[in-house]
């Protein structure tokens, strides 16, 4: 079977662009996201994930740190925002993809109806229709645009990934909806170039395989275009969908790839097409094949190898790091001359070649089974805990050896997954490529579970208005989140003091034990909201009890306004002294009576608790300050 790589294929320019840039963020220092997956292909997504790099869906998802705009791109809206949350933006938005937004602002700034060529969902047609204020009009194929209605002035931008064989026939129905018609081809090159030369080889093989994301636009055209020429097409994103049986009388298979394919996958892909060609042209001819489980003699032991008789011609080498995992020291500690075993044949038998087996393999097939029946059940399994790195926990489950990204370490963010080292505890699968050797996990799915029944029983026994004992578990600039026993709650800033306070972390601290109020219950979406300084009196009610009208007290200016002073009473307190109550001249300008800093005895003459608003009056009235004109 001979297999044919297209002339073009793989990651574009913008593409491999947007990769190196999240790569280059995901080795600096601080938190980086991606608002949306950086590219259509969850292989890539999830590496960049494993190493800190994690998608968000909305720029309200984050606080703090770097956001990396996709290759799709995104409306202005979404840089005014993220701009004012004082976030760092990498802009990763492919380069055609900005001049298809401008030109499509260009469009609607020139009085021109737009005509925006691609799919309505697609989140790049989104990002150019929204440069255009949402005015485009989004046609995805020849139908629709024979249902537009005759305009005196068009302008037609296109999706950078449209099927350039599509392109044409629309814009021949275009051309008899408007006189006036401008055509901006947005459509890149490389997206065209990617195209042709898989047609061009979908002509003369008889069989494509076409890989790339389920949910990329650009690969499911590369798959379109391959069928519409007669050729039996198959999309993959990976080289575990690859089935013996469509190879089968197969002379020649074409290969292309997406412009959010890595090299990586296309080249698992093409190893394991050509171990097919290999198990295909064998097939019927050998008894014993790679894969097959097979039970032998040890029939002499080394340190670092063992042999095996199990009927064929040759013995079998089964090396020491193939016994069992970890591996022995020696073989000899764990074999001897006449032991049965079962292991897995590791290599294509041929003529002369030595074989190879593997005991571990065969135990990783049964671990690998059971970690899948896990996922498709939803079930938690045991791992363990055994080297903390930046991005998250590597584990074992059994035989395996798994990853836990930092983010699916807890259910609240943590720093560091090191106190998990060297402990048992429950997760569950997220992810499974055994092509790969790659299973994530997640201990926070767990904790979630746990959580949620946790909260369940929590709610069933709070009363809004009463107190509850609390933990602070984590701190926010807008408040703090408190533990009231399984649940946790938003104490605000503004709920935290009477007195108004710069930060957070100036009065709370992660840990401490606190008691607050609950003041609401929204049963809907479960949140609470706490409060601090309702335990105690606002210094209005301490007013109220302490001042009196008629009573004469010592007070400082602290602002002086055309009207009057503004005089604190003490530390919470201030109350206004009218102009009318400071001198009997008219016309008088404060400044000439009272300086700020100035200590004055008033008399309080009103006090209204509701308004907080306290009246004062000087208990003597002032003449003018004397200046140095009229010393004169």
């Amino acid at each position: 079977m001979e297999i044919i790589l297209a002339e073009n294929y793989g990651f574009c320019y913008g593409v491999k662009r947007a990769v190196e840039m999240a790569d280059e963020a995901a080795n600096s220092e601080g938190k980086s996201y991606t608002l949306g997956p950086i590219i259509h292909n969850p292989q890539v997504v999830g590496r960049l994930e494993s190493k800190g790099v994690s998608p968000i869906q909305e720029v309200a998802d984050i606080d703090e740190g770097t956001m990396i705009i996709r290759s799709h791109g995104v409306g202005p809206a979404i840089y005014a925002e993220a701009e004012e949350k004082g976030l760092h933006i990498l802009d990763a938005t492919c380069p055609h993809v900005k001049k298809a937004q401008q030109d499509a602002k260009s469009v609607i700034e020139d009085g021109m109806t737009l005509v925006i060529l691609g799919e309505k969902n697609h989140p790049e047609v989104k990002s150019i229709n929204l440069w255009a204020n949402n005015r485009g009009i989004i046609i995805e194929d020849e139908e629709s645009a024979e249902k537009l209605q005759i305009v005196e002035k068009m302008g037609v931008v296109v999706q950078t990934t449209f099927s350039q064989f599509k392109f044409n026939s629309i814009i021949e129905i275009l051309e008899k909806k408007s006189k006036n018609l401008k055509i901006f081809k947005t459509i890149c090159n490389a997206t065209q170039e990617r195209q042709n030369s898989a047609v061009d080889l979908a002509r003369n093989v008889d069989l494509m395989i076409v890989i790339g994301g389920k949910n990329s636009g650009n690969t499911n055209r590369l798959a379109e275009v391959c069928r519409d020429v007669g050729c039996t097409t198959y999309h993959i994103e990976t080289s575990t969908e690859l089935q013996l049986e469509w190879f089968n009388r197969v002379q020649t298979v074409g290969v292309t790839a997406g412009a959010s394919t890595p090299d990586w996958i296309i080249k698992e892909v093409i190893e394991t097409m050509k171990d097919f060609a290999e198990l295909l042209a064998a097939e019927g001819q050998e008894e014993f094949k790679k894969g097959n489980v097979v039970e032998g003699t040890v029939v002499q032991v080394e340190d670092e190898r063992a042999y095996v008789s199990f009927g064929y011609k040759t013995e079998a080498i089964l090396n020491r790091t193939e016994i069992s995992y970890p591996a022995p020291e020696s073989a000899k500690d764990v074999l001897k001359n006449g032991d049965e075993i079962k292991a897995v044949i590791m290599n294509h038998i041929k003529e002369d070649n030595p074989i190879y087996l593997s005991m571990t393999r065969l135990a990783k097939d049964e671990d690998w089974q059971y970690v899948i029946e896990a996922q498709e059940k939803d079930e938690a399994i045991v791992c363990k805990g055994i080297d903390a790195i930046p991005a998250g926990l590597v584990v074992t489950v059994k035989s395996l050896r798994g990853f836990i990204p930092l983010s699916q370490g807890d259910v609240h963010f943590v720093k560091s997954l090191d106190n998990l080292v060297g402990t048992e505890f429950e997760a569950k699968v997220l992810e499974i490529d055994e092509k790969k050797n790659r299973l994530v996990l997640s201990r926070r799915a767990v904790l979630e579970v746990e959580r949620q029944a946790k909260l369940a029983e929590a709610l069933k026994n709070i009363n809004v208005g009463d107190n509850y004992k609390g933990i602070v578990r984590k701190i926010m600039p807008y408040g703090a989140f408190v533990d009231i026993g399984g649940i946790e709650g938003l104490l605000h800033i503004s709920d935290i003091s009477w007195q108004k306070i710069k930060k957070v972390e100036d009065v709370l601290s992660v840990g401490q034990e606190i008691e607050v109020k609950l003041q609401s219950f929204d049963a809907e979406s479960n949140k609470l909201s706490l409060s601090l300084k309702a335990l105690s009196k606002s210094p209005w009610d301490v007013a109220e009890e302490t001042l009196h009208v008629g009573d004469v007290i010592n007070g400082k200016v602290v602002r002086l306004v055309a009207y009057g002073a503004f005089v604190a009473v003490n530390d919470d307190i201030q109350g206004l002294l009218h102009i009318s109550q400071i001198t009997k001249q008219r016309n008088a300008k404060v400044e000439d009576y009272l300086n700020r800093g100035q200590e004055v005895e008033v008399k309080i003459i009103s006090l209204n608790k509701d308004e907080k608003k306290l009246g004062l009056a000087l208990t003597e009235l002032m003449e003018a300050k004397e200046t140095a004109e009229d010393a004169e």
